[in-house]
């Protein structure tokens, strides 16, 4: 098992601080600016300003010219054309904004969205042979560029193919009219990282003869797109990005209205504020279930309608499929880790298979998997024989360099660096698992026992606010290469934990150690976190990693922390000798906090506690566990000094009596005696005692 190494990055002060007064900022974000390479003022202002930048020639892409003419043929001839797509979001997005544009454009045209597990990745001779006749112009969106054969078959068959794609090129191309990548050696574009809906977007750009009516009509989907394929978000995808978040807003399109209400972006017909990790974490999931569970062209038919009713209807049911994904996601994980603990799933590459794993969600699941262990990972699901795979990899590895590795066991591969889908023959495997992993052996970074999670900079309590929340979301779109900003701030005190969701999530309450003013507070979200598996009770001083956001309920807005990761620095056990020493030294005044000083419910509950679990075999306990116990069980909010104090209370009017054994005073012997008289607090002398010094009023 791997431990979370937390490494802060570095920064200039000198440097941040002329950000900061040239441009006018606080210095969280000057930090942040820095530590993205924009450590000038001029470098940062380009970058905050979004509005300015100016899209690159759409036809500095190889073939363009070629695929616009032919394009412009097939309408003025009102030749048939025919939308290939892919069943991801990106394909999705890709296939709607070229059949939209197209169909405006008085075209001739459909599409055809292959279904993930009858039919499998790209383009296919069984599909080819069905439009035979039926279509003139093929054009595949985000698919299409390993379709060596099938384009062969295509022009045997006399229809034209137009490949738009952004995966890795082999050494041949397809033969076909025209082939659009980036990624062609041959290309000159000065862009390489855009989405498959990306280079459609340009394809329309070249077919119009301008961007911005494209960007007009066009952003907020190939937006979705660019964030849903994690695509950099630099240069000509933070543009499109930029303005098709802002369109979202008040989008024009019924479907993503609809999706948006159904799964909370929209309440009370307001939207909030729409982000790149809305795209990510809501809108894009609901949109990649259809095609994993479903069918992708339910998730087509959800961008394309005009009717609300209608975009509703196929919204709610696009929310039912991705919480049956979720729910299958979870049960093959699960089955997954317990296979990784057999130890026969590879050293340094994971590969495993099973026949009862659903195709269209096991590349979800390596990628949770990969993330977990650091290491690069290939789920197969396997039916009649054949295993159908999806693949993730980690930084500084290419798993398409290591299938290629492999490829003469292999019955078909593609993708790119980070992730890959292939397949093969189910008897192949595992010579296929001790090949690949012969191959990461030798070509796989060196791995450290401990994984790293960058942390921009340490924060204080003071520094997070609505006010610094707002600028730091200045530097959004977030995604790759512009990750969200994650902080660090040291020694903050647990003072609530609650659950959420049905359990789901957590919610904490957090305040400083030191406070500088009275009240001090923030709210956190521990998101796919029960409260039972954080280990975390109130009183815990703790260090945590974390992003920010904006909370918006019934109007109100604060300040809300999503907690990445949590160390405990101070177990609320020893705290005890923080607050403790603070009774029993007689030239101390300061205030108890609050929650450190019991009340008759928390007399009551400790009292019922040690009834129920005392005997005459179990008498040692643990005043740390004591009060997890019950917090966890009997869901009532307790820490060590408040027990500390009511175990004393207790032991001074004789109803107990109590040993503490060793210095840390954590373990103790207890043993319930005769009650004899009904106590009155009001006369214990601790308390008293505490009253009298005014720790409390």
């Amino acid at each position: 098992m791997y431990t979370r190494k937390w490494v802060v990055q570095k920064t200039d002060s000198e440097k941040c601080a002329v950000l900061q007064r040239e441009l006018g900022i606080l210095p969280i974000t000057a930090k942040l600016l820095y530590i993205r390479g924009f450590d000038t003022p001029e470098k940062a202002r380009k970058f905050l300003q979004k509005d300015n930048f100016r899209l690159h020639d759409p036809f500095l892409l190889k073939d363009m010219e070629k695929a616009v003419w032919r394009i412009q043929q097939a309408l003025k001839k009102h030749e048939r054309i025919c939308i290939y797509g892919d069943y991801d979001v990106d394909g999705v997005t890709a296939t709607t904004i070229l059949y939209t544009y197209l169909r405006r454009k008085g075209a001739n045209c459909c599409y055809y969205v292959p279904e993930r597990i009858t039919e499998g990745y790209g383009l296919s001779i069984p599909v080819i042979e069905r439009l035979s006749g039926k279509v003139d112009l093929l054009i595949t969106v985000d698919t299409g560029i390993t379709a060596i054969q099938e384009a062969v078959y295509a022009k045997r068959l006399g229809m034209d193919i137009i490949i738009t794609d952004h995966h890795s090129c082999r050494e041949v191309l397809p033969d076909c009219v025209a082939v659009i990548n980036p990624h062609r050696e041959d290309s000159e574009y000065p862009f390489t990282h855009l989405a498959g809906v990306g280079v459609v977007f340009k394809l329309l750009c070249a077919l119009e003869g301008a961007s911005d009516k494209i960007c007009s009509d066009y952003a907020e989907i190939t937006a979705i797109g660019t964030i849903a394929d994690v695509m950099p978000i630099v240069d000509e995808n933070r543009y499109i990005a930029s303005l098709g978040l802002k369109k979202l807003e008040n989008t024009s399109y019924p479907g993503l209205y609809a999706l948006m209400q159904q799964s909370g972006v929209i309440r009370n017909g307001k939207p909030r504020k729409i982000v790149s990790s809305t795209v990510g974490y809501i809108l894009a999931p609901r949109i990649n279930a259809a095609g994993r569970i479903a069918s992708a062209s339910k998730a087509v038919e959800l961008l394309l309608a005009k009717d609300e009713t209608i975009a509703c209807q196929i919204a709610s049911e696009l929310c039912e499929i991705n919480r049956i994904r979720q729910n299958t996601e979870q049960e093959i994980f699960g089955q997954a880790i317990e296979m990784i603990s057999g130890g026969k799933s590879g050293k340094k590459f994971i590969v495993l298979c099973s026949e009862g794993w659903h195709q269209g969600v096991i590349g979800v699941v390596a990628s949770r998997i990969s993330e977990k262990y650091n290491l690069p990972c290939i789920l197969f699901s396997v039916s009649d024989g054949i295993g159908k795979g999806s693949g993730r990899s980690i930084k500084g590895f290419s798993i398409m360099n290591a299938l290629a590795f492999c490829s003469d066991l292999l019955i078909e591969y593609g993708g790119h660096e980070l992730a890959a889908g292939l397949s093969i023959r189910a008897d192949k495997i595992d010579e296929f698992r001790e090949r690949i992993n012969d191959y990461s052996e030798a070509n796989l970074p060196e791995q450290d026992s401990v994984l790293t999670v960058d942390v921009d900079c340490e924060v204080t309590f003071d520094e997070i606010n609505l006010k610094s929340i707002e600028e730091i979301q200045m530097l959004e779109p977030f995604g790759l290469q512009n990750p969200v900003p994650i902080f660090v701030m040291r020694n903050v005190v647990i003072s609530e934990i609650t659950s959420l969701a049905g359990g789901k999530h957590t919610r904490l309450k957090l305040r400083p150690l030191e406070p500088t003013q009275e009240g001090q507070e923030l709210s956190a979200i521990y998101f796919g976190s029960m409260q039972s598996g954080v280990s975390l009770f109130p009183g815990d001083v703790c260090d945590i990693a974390f992003s920010v956001d904006i909370n918006e309920y019934m109007g109100v807005r604060t300040p809300q922390l999503l907690i990445r990761a949590v160390k405990v620095v101070v177990d609320a056990n020893k705290s005890i000798d923080l607050l403790y020493e603070k009774i029993c030294d007689e030239n101390n005044h300061e205030k108890l906090p609050d929650y450190a000083m019991p009340t008759l419910a928390d007399f009551r509950t400790v009292f019922r506690f040690l009834k129920r679990q005392l005997n005459a075999q179990n008498r040692r306990l643990s005043l740390v566990s004591v009060c997890r116990q019950i917090s966890t069980y009997e869901n009532h909010e307790m820490n060590t000094c408040k027990a500390r104090i009511i175990l004393d209370v207790l032991s001074q009017e004789r109803i107990l009596k109590i040993k503490y054994l060793g210095s840390g005073n954590d373990i103790f012997e207890v043993e319930l005696l005769p009650v004899v008289k009904k106590i009155n607090l009001d006369e214990s002398a601790l308390l008293k005692k505490i009253k009298q010094k005014n720790f409390y009023e």
